[in-house]
């Protein structure tokens, strides 16, 4: 019996350290650790056979060259990074990214730092940390730190009829992403020559179904905090927003997507946007402060909750006085240029805090073509503006409140 548990043990002993790869067993004699030589070519070496056994890469602690090219992720792998550092070439001068991969399953992608050069980069190139695209299933990104860098953080791009599926990213720090995005009331508004509306978001998923993105840290964005596009069934939950060009928390045509106990703070346009026909989302348990425009605008959505957040002192940027436009509120509901062709209807808005000041037009703004779809229940007003503005469609219509 003791025999056979040492044979079992042995066994149980090679077939683990068989199934890790070791990237600097691919490098060349005498390599440097310092990221003054690039290494990809030995990297992906590595990575391959890994995709081959199906095992883990592991990266040991140093400082890895890379360039806007980058590493092609493969199916089934798990990538060791704790104590790695990649750095980005600051001689990059066309779009790319560190990590991608097309049609990937099964996942895992733990630990490790990228470090951009945006400020070295020519203006207009577009280099994300993560690039995923096609029908991903399976993914796991958990304890990165990207920054610098001039597109997202993390993109991970499904299809309409094939979306990305069972996507969880988790406890990620985000800081100093994407090109430049300017308000549309700034003296350079939209994006950078150059980038596109992919680029914008520390992260961005577009179709994707089934994830969770909980735990993270979204800082200092030039364009959008965060994007979420024709996105399904989705967590977004405890995560930090802060100080974004323009708005921190974006769905756009989301469906059943909760967004809970989120903090969104000094983020220059809307801290909140949910919009262009998302449906049966929930915004619940969340602070919202200190945003440029509307803590949350709410256009074109069919069945919206929103309860127990706190909206405090958003919109702080001047209102449009040239064209005598006052409308920054708390909380903006009302129907956009919107080419989902969506109603506005189904809303409950209930037990938030409003903290307003003079510079807004009203706590919560309402200006759309429903009937008595809207209710505005038990929320607490504080400050200058105590009112619910009820104007334009919906002028004359009952609206509970």
């Amino acid at each position: 019996m003791r025999k056979y548990l040492l044979i079992s043990a042995l066994f149980f002993t090679f077939s683990s350290v068989s199934a890790q790869i070791t990237v600097t067993d691919f490098l060349p004699q005498n390599y440097v650790t310092d990221g003054s030589v690039n290494y990809s070519k030995e990297i992906q070496q590595a990575m391959d056979k890994a995709g081959e056994l199906k095992s883990t890469v592991v990266f040991p602690a140093m400082l890895y060259l890379v360039n806007e090219i980058g590493l092609t992720l493969r199916s089934g792998i798990t990538l060791s990074m704790y104590g790695a550092t990649f750095i980005i070439d600051k001689n990059s001068a066309t779009d790319g990214q560190v990590f991608q991969g097309t049609d990937i399953s099964d996942l895992n992608m733990f630990g490790g730092e990228i470090a951009g050069g945006k400020s070295k980069w020519p203006d207009g190139v577009n280099i994300r940390g993560v690039y995923l695209k096609g029908n991903s299933q399976n993914i796991r990104i958990r304890d990165m730190f990207i920054h610098d860098i001039s597109s997202n953080g993390i993109g991970i791009f499904g299809e309409d009829n094939l979306p990305a599926q069972n996507v969880w990213v988790q406890d990620i720090v985000i800081d100093k992403g994407c090109n430049f995005y300017g308000d549309y009331m700034s003296e350079r508004p939209g994006t950078e020559a150059g980038s596109v509306r992919e680029d914008q978001g520390l992260i961005a998923l577009y179709f994707v179904n089934n994830f969770v993105v909980r735990g993270c840290r979204f800082e200092n964005s030039r364009s959008d905090g965060t994007h979420f596009y024709r996105c399904k069934q989705g967590q977004i939950i405890g995560n930090k927003i802060y100080n974004a060009q323009m708005g921190g928390f974006f769905l756009e045509t989301c469906e059943n997507v909760l967004g809970a106990e989120n903090i969104m703070r000094d983020n220059g346009s809307r801290g909140t946007t949910i919009e262009r026909g998302s449906k049966n989302c929930i915004f619940s348990g969340n602070v919202v402060e200190n945003s440029g425009r509307e803590g949350l605008w709410a256009p074109d959505c069919i069945g919206l909750v929103v309860t127990d957040n706190i909206f405090r002192y958003n919109g702080r940027k001047p209102n449009d006085m040239v064209r005598n436009r006052i409308w920054n509120a708390n909380m903006t509901i009302d129907e956009a240029s919107d080419p989902t062709q969506s109603p506005t209807t189904d809303y409950l808005i209930q037990n938030n805090i409003f903290y307003t000041s003079e510079s807004q037009i009203a706590a919560i703004r309402i200006d759309a073509d429903v009937s008595d779809h809207i209710f505005v229940k038990n929320n607490m007003f504080r400050g200058e503006k105590l009112d619910v503005l009820v104007q334009g469609k919906t002028e004359g219509k009952k609206i509970q409140y």
